[in-house]
C-alpha cells in the first residue's frame, strides 16, 4: 500500500531549542504516513543556525537557510520550493509546537475521506495542557459591530462556538496558523501563501482564498498538539503594528472602500479607548487612523546576509 506523502515545513528564527523539540515530536509520533521535514532558517544568527545542523543530519530532515528574514508566508513558500513535488499534503507547523498524537496521519486520513476539505487543523493545547481556542471567524463588519455572540445566534453553522470542546470534526472559518495542514493540490491551485503578509493574518487569507476556490476548512479535534506561545510575551509596538498592516491589507483585498472606512473607525476607537492602560494603544490608534500603511512593515527593515 502506498502511504500518503506529507511535506512538513517549519520556520526557525533564533529558536533552535524549540525546533529540536518540534522535530523530535514529529519523528516520535508520526507512524502511518511517508513524511519529510523541511526546516527553513529565516536568517537566524550564525550560532543558532549552526545548532540546527545536528538535527538536520536525520534522514527525514532537510535544512535550508535564507539570507533574509522572509516572514511567515515568505519563509513557508521558500520551504515549498524544496518540498517533494509529489507530496499529497503540506503541513505548516510552528516550531514552538510539539505533537501529542500522530497528527500527520490523523489529518491525512481525514482529508482523504473529505474531498471538499482544503485545509484542516489539530486541537491546540498550551504548555500547561489546557485546551485552547483553535479556530476563529473571518473578520466582517457584522461580527465586529454586532459582536460574535449575536452573529453566532443568527448563523451558528458559519459561526460555531470557539470555546466548545469538540469530539468530532467540524467545519470552521479558519484554523490558527500554528498548525496548517493543506491539500497540496488545493494549495498549489491558489498559489500558496500571499507573501505580502509578513507576520499575521496569513491563515485568514488562506482560508478565504480556498473557500473561493471551493474548499473548506475543518478542525479535527482528536488530533492534538501543544503550542508554547506567549510564555514570556512582552508588548512590542512594531510587532503589534504589523498585525494591523496585515489586517488592513486583507480588508483592501476583500472589502469595499466604505467597509474599509468603517473598519478603520472601529479599530481606531477600539485601540484609542484603551490608551490609558498602555500608551502603545494610543500609538496604534494613530497608526490605524493614518491607514496602516504597508510601507512601515518590518519586511522593509530586513537586510540580506552577506
Amino acid at each position: 500500500m502506498n502511504l500518503q506523502k506529507v511535506s512538513i515545513i517549519l520556520i526557525n528564527y533564533n529558536s533552535h531549542q524549540f525546533t529540536y523539540s518540534c522535530v523530535n515530536s514529529i519523528i516520535e509520533k508520526t507512524k502511518r504516513v511517508d513524511y519529510e521535514i523541511i526546516i527553513v532558517d529565516n536568517n537566524s544568527t550564525d550560532a543558532d543556525y549552526e545548532a540546527l545542523k545536528s538535527i538536520a543530519s536525520h534522514s527525514k530532515v532537510q535544512l535550508i537557510r535564507s539570507r533574509i528574514n522572509l516572514g511567515f508566508s515568505g519563509g513557508n513558500m521558500l520551504g515549498v520550493q524544496f518540498a517533494d513535488p509529489r507530496a499529497d499534503y503540506y503541513y505548516f507547523l510552528n516550531n514552538d509546537c510539539v505533537l501529542r498524537t500522530d497528527v500527520c496521519s490523523q489529518l491525512a486520513a481525514f482529508m482523504d475521506a473529505t474531498p471538499d476539505a482544503g485545509l484542516c487543523g489539530a486541537q491546540m493545547f498550551n504548555g500547561d495542557g489546557v485546551r485552547q481556542i483553535t479556530f476563529g471567524y473571518l473578520p466582517t463588519l457584522g461580527s465586529k459591530i454586532l459582536g460574535h455572540g449575536f452573529v453566532r445566534m443568527l448563523n451558528p453553522v458559519i459561526y460555531p462556538p470557539t470555546k466548545q470542546a469538540y469530539t468530532e470534526p467540524i467545519r470552521v472559518p479558519f484554523v490558527m496558523g500554528s498548525t496548517l495542514f493543506l491539500r497540496a493540490s488545493a494549495f498549489n491551485l491558489i498559489g500558496g501563501f500571499d507573501v505580502a503578509h509578513f507576520l499575521y493574518v496569513e491563515e485568514e487569507d488562506l482560508a478565504k482564498r480556498l473557500l473561493r476556490a471551493g474548499f473548506f476548512t475543518y478542525l479535527v479535534p482528536l488530533a492534538e498538539y501543544v503550542h508554547f506561545t506567549g510564555q514570556s510575551t512582552v508588548r512590542n509596538y512594531d510587532v503589534d503594528k504589523e498585525y494591523y498592516i496585515s489586517l488592513f491589507y486583507y480588508f483592501r483585498k476583500y472589502h469595499s472602500w466604505p467597509a474599509r472606512a468603517l473598519f478603520r473607525v472601529y479599530y481606531f476607537i477600539k485601540n484609542g479607548r484603551k490608551f490609558w492602560r498602555d500608551p502603545i494603544y494610543g500609538r496604534l490608534a494613530w497608526f490605524i487612523g493614518r491607514g496602516s500603511p504597508m510601507r512601515e512593515s518590518l519586511r522593509y527593515r530586513q537586510t540580506i546576509r552577506p
